[in-house]
């Protein structure tokens, strides 16, 4: 007796269930629906990059149900993107396919560069003389490289140079890379000997 005041007792086994569906809806035909496959749930997984690894592409080792996997992470990977890893999620029933795997990706903070998009933004500290008379600075990259920026005489605090081609590459462009934008910020000297105080001092006389 079901509903009421009855009892009902929970089934057993697949068997018994597939046998209370026949009952209700006849036969083979409850059964047969009640073994069609059903493909396993999507599964997510939060996995987190430094900005080189984005910049440059890396590689995971996953484990799952038992076993180990390696996965590529692309280039030019964005935050908050999806990397899906087919078949690595929940299993199927009745034969039905397993789920797949979603790697949720967090870019970790880079205390050197600012992100957006595909372009990167680098703030430099670039001594005071160098700032007045010009000179070369070397900018390191994320490829691990270095370049070497041309700083006119005059350069004013603040101001951005464009480096093409040195940002980050794009995802759905094979070949193509954003730009890297150096801003300069002056670096005054934290200490003066007495001969550079007496030229700074004649300098600003000079300029008065």
């Amino acid at each position: 007796d079901i509903g009421g005041s009855g009892s009902f007792s929970g089934f057993g086994s697949e068997g018994s269930f597939a046998d209370f569906l026949a009952s209700i809806f006849g036969g083979g035909r409850a059964r047969e629906t009640y073994r069609q496959p059903i493909r396993g749930q999507d599964v997510e997984m939060p996995i987190e990059l430094t900005l080189e690894e984005a910049y440059s592409g890396t590689e995971r080792t996953i484990t799952r149900g038992g076993r180990r996997r390696t996965v590529r992470i692309p280039a030019g990977t964005r935050e908050g993107m999806r990397v899906r890893v087919e078949g690595e999620g929940e299993a199927g029933f009745a034969g039905g396919p397993n789920g797949d795997l979603y790697l949720i990706v967090n870019v970790l903070p880079d205390p050197r560069y600012e992100r957006d998009g595909l372009d990167l933004r680098q703030r430099v500290p670039i001594d005071l003389y160098t700032m007045l008379l010009g000179g070369q600075v070397k900018i390191p990259l994320l490829n691990g490289k270095t370049l070497t920026l041309q700083i006119p005489p005059n350069t004013q605090n603040g101001k951005t140079f464009r480096i093409r081609g040195q940002g980050m590459p794009s995802l759905t462009s094979p070949g193509t890379r954003g730009d890297l934008y150096v801003i300069a910020e002056a670096q005054l000297p934290t200490s003066l000997s007495p001969r550079e105080r007496e030229l700074v001092e004649e300098l600003r006389s000079m300029r008065a």
